[in-house]
């Protein structure tokens, strides 16, 4: 894969201030993605960052995905986030079998359709998403209690659970698929996501639409998704420093970016996630503070990324991110 580039940096950077930034603030008031921040992010290839080149994606590295990701975060954490699932089936169908990638990478990487991810399959716990075998093929039932971008993406890649197996299976969905009833969340921030509990009532898996399976182990092993949501909380955290010229937060900004590229798997990557999440939440209450009362208009920025960081305190956490943030806010 292809390292970062700082040509494509400087896309991104201009398309969050000039694209997202500048909209961010309508973004949340209506919880609704203009139609032209994804069109600005296909034109520039983004989409595909993922991508292998083969199928017209940018083949950037991890850590360069993790720039791109903290880049757009910092102009519209709604755009981002919406954007950031389809990066996550673009990944998964980087190794899918010939005849998928194929199929699917080209418009993806393009932007032409988008992507987005239902991961209930990947909780602990009893299943909340279970593949059943049926006479026609496999068939997806149970609840995802947190699909985002319904409504903005075509396609799902869902992880759901083949029991007794202990198995997981990532099968790609069609939204318009019979079966699927969406029930929308209300959030304190993000509303623009659309985030949905998603029902599946015996969705039918299409034929050749089996992305892959393995044991459920192997996914609790990795570490890359718990890394690169990171990313969100650095870019939030840039954001408010850029607002309010506080040098000491960029050098912060700085450690937490090294520590989550460096951290190995397990409880460091937990601590590098966990601070990264409270830097944000420290940036954002600075400039709180610096804005004064002003802050609390629903015009300003200063609330939004108020919203945002305590958004990132609670997102995406798992047993041992949730106890380093405990330790962090306890100390502070």
């Amino acid at each position: 894969m292809s390292p970062v580039r700082e040509d494509l940096l400087d896309v991104a950077a201009q398309i969050a201030d000039d694209t997202l930034f500048a909209h961010a603030l309508e973004v949340d008031a209506h919880a609704q993605i203009p139609g032209g921040h994804f069109g600005a992010l296909a034109q520039a290839g983004l989409f595909g960052i993922a991508g292998p080149r083969e199928t017209g994606g940018l083949d950037l590295d991890l850590r360069a995905q993790r720039r791109v990701r903290e880049t757009l975060a910092g102009g519209c954490l709604t755009t981002a986030f919406v954007w950031t699932q389809h990066q996550g089936l673009v990944r998964r169908l980087r190794d899918a079998p010939a005849e998928i990638r194929d199929a699917w990478l080209p418009d993806l990487c393009a932007g032409r359709r988008l992507g987005g991810l239902a991961l209930a399959g990947l909780l602990p716990g009893p299943p909340q998403l279970r593949v059943e075998q049926a006479s026609d093929g496999l068939r997806i039932s149970g609840s995802a209690p947190a699909v985002s971008g319904w409504g903005y993406v075509d396609t799902l890649l869902v992880v759901a659970r083949r029991e007794p197996a202990g198995t997981v299976v990532y099968a790609l969905v069609d939204c318009g698929a019979a079966g699927l009833h969406a029930r929308p969340r209300e959030l304190a921030a993000l509303s623009g996501t659309r985030t949905v509990e998603l029902r599946f009532h015996a969705v039918r898996v299409q034929a050749g639409a089996v992305v892959a399976e393995q044991p459920l182990p192997a996914w609790e092993a990795a570490g890359e998704g718990v890394r690169a949501n990171g990313a969100f909380s650095i870019g939030v955290a840039a954001r408010c420093a850029r607002l309010c010229d506080e040098p000491s937060l960029g050098a912060e900004i700085g450690r937490c970016r090294d520590a989550l590229d460096a951290a190995r798997d397990g409880d460091e990557l937990a601590l590098a996630r966990a601070e990264a999440a409270l830097l944000a939440t420290r940036a954002s209450a600075y400039l709180v503070a610096d804005r004064g009362s002003s802050a609390l208009d629903t015009r300003e920025h200063a609330q939004r990324l108020g919203r945002e960081a305590l958004f990132l305190l609670a997102f995406g956490q798992r047993p041992a991110i949730k106890e380093a943030l405990l330790d962090g806010l306890r100390r502070a």
